[in-house]
């Protein structure tokens, strides 16, 4: 996995035992607090390999690489030569004669060669450019030609990078190898996965969306209103746009492994960006036990154990003793829920193997006669070690009066199981 500001480059020679790779392109570093030129930017050499996992999108576009003839020799580009070589990036033409180009170029040799390499090309007034290399997953490109699987991993490593409005914002990658699989805490949104061939006319573009998608939504990243994306979704034959019904996933549901069309997928990861809703640093909130009598017997509280935003969560105890549904929520939430907008539960069950569904939900008031709209997981698809964020979209004609609001968990039989909510966010 990796993760990076783009601004570092990734190292290629971590081993696949590390299961982490840095992608690092235009922006600044993790470490770093503003953005500069990507052309401008040296990678340290000497960053540790927790550094070496978080990059940084801020690709605003393609830059003609999306046009009819792809990644075409009218750029000053070749596939067919290494970018060391006049053949393979020529100075003076093409992409070299803008900065938008030269922004491009900077992406595609961090994402083609491994860090200590680089590339010097000219622009047309004969100004010199260095251009270093980060995750290494093309490095025979740097002297000679590409293979269909380089220019898959860098077709996906392009797409994963951009933000239409040129923002940077931290990211986290996942991918079969040389990306790698794993996660880190301080990335819980799983945006979406990309991939595609930008080499071929015309250039193939896609994306679909992850189990966080439209949570914590960035400007010009998807989920967004973007304008200008280079990409278009997937769809399953049902019509989902989600990766989980889309592509087979990777170990531990860390990413994916294949989406139906030729290509290596990228799934991103993302920090949360915006201020819950609800975060549980005090209480529980309003929540309450909702089971009826002594079934499913459930106890809420405030746990410093485990947390996602702040230092607290709430914690549900649940003593099952028996197969059924057990409940906690919320009534009347009022203005918390935003109609039409999309809620996020962030899950965590570490302890507990007496149970096989999980999910939060939102029912509207006795004006929509008590609708209920959820979305969920079995077990299968949760780690027990890492937090989980549920989406469940709320409609646009949302009845606020006499609503809920709550997590649900459907058990199999009795024992005990512990359930962390934190952080509850409403966006689009």
């Amino acid at each position: 996995m990796q993760e990076w500001e783009s601004t570092r480059p990734v190292a290629a020679m971590i081993s696949p035992e590390a299961k982490r790779l840095a992608l690092l392109v235009l922006g600044a570093g993790l470490w770093l607090s503003a953005c500069a030129p990507p052309e401008d930017q040296n990678p340290g050499e000497n960053a540790n390999e927790e550094d070496l996992l978080a990059s940084t999108n801020g690709l605003s576009s393609l830059n003609g690489l999306s046009s009819l003839n792809g990644l075409s020799s009218l750029n000053g580009l070749s596939s067919l030569n290494g970018l060391s070589t006049t053949q393979g990036l020529t100075s003076g033409v093409g992409l070299m004669t803008t900065s938008a180009g030269r922004m491009v170029v900077s992406y595609l040799v961090k994402c083609a060669l491994p860090a200590g390499h680089s590339i010097t090309k000219r622009d047309q007034n004969g100004t010199s450019y260095t251009f270093a290399g980060a995750l290494g997953l093309a490095p025979g490109w740097e002297n000679g030609a590409t293979t269909q699987q380089d220019r898959y991993w860098i077709s996906s490593c392009m797409l994963a990078h951009i933000n239409t409005t040129g923002q940077h914002i931290a990211i986290y990658l996942d991918g079969m190898s040389p990306v790698g699989w794993g996660r880190s805490s301080s990335y819980p949104v799983q945006e979406g996965s990309f991939l595609g061939d930008i080499f071929v006319s015309p250039p193939v573009a896609r994306y679909c969306g992850g189990r966080g998608y439209g949570s914590n939504v960035v400007a010009g990243r998807i989920g967004a209103n973007q304008s200008g994306a280079p990409y278009s979704v997937l769809k399953s034959a049902s019509g989902s746009t989600r990766c989980d019904d889309i592509c087979a996933r990777g170990p531990g549901n860390d990413g994916y492994t294949a989406c139906g069309i030729a290509g290596s997928p990228i799934t991103v990861w993302r920090q949360l960006v915006s201020s819950p809703a609800m975060s549980f640093e005090s209480s529980t909130g309003g929540f309450t036990n909702a089971n009826v009598g002594n079934v499913q017997p459930t106890t809420l509280g405030i746990s410093s154990d485990q947390h996602l935003s702040g230092w607290h969560s709430m914690l549900l105890t649940v003593n099952a003793n028996q197969s059924a549904n057990a409940f906690v929520q919320l009534d009347n939430p009022g203005s918390l829920v935003k109609p039409g907008k999309n809620m996020t539960f962030f899950i965590k069950i570490p302890t507990g193997s007496n149970w096989d569904y999980v999910q939060p939900f939102a029912q509207d008031g006795p004006a929509k006669n008590y609708r209920w709209s959820s979305f969920g997981y079995l077990q299968s698809q949760l780690l027990p070690s890492e937090w989980a964020s549920v989406v469940v979209p709320i409609p646009s004609d949302f009845a606020v009066s006499g609503s809920k609001i709550g997590v649900q968990i459907h058990t199999t039989g009795s024992g005990t199981i512990k359930l962390y909510v934190d952080s509850i966010f409403f966006d689009s």
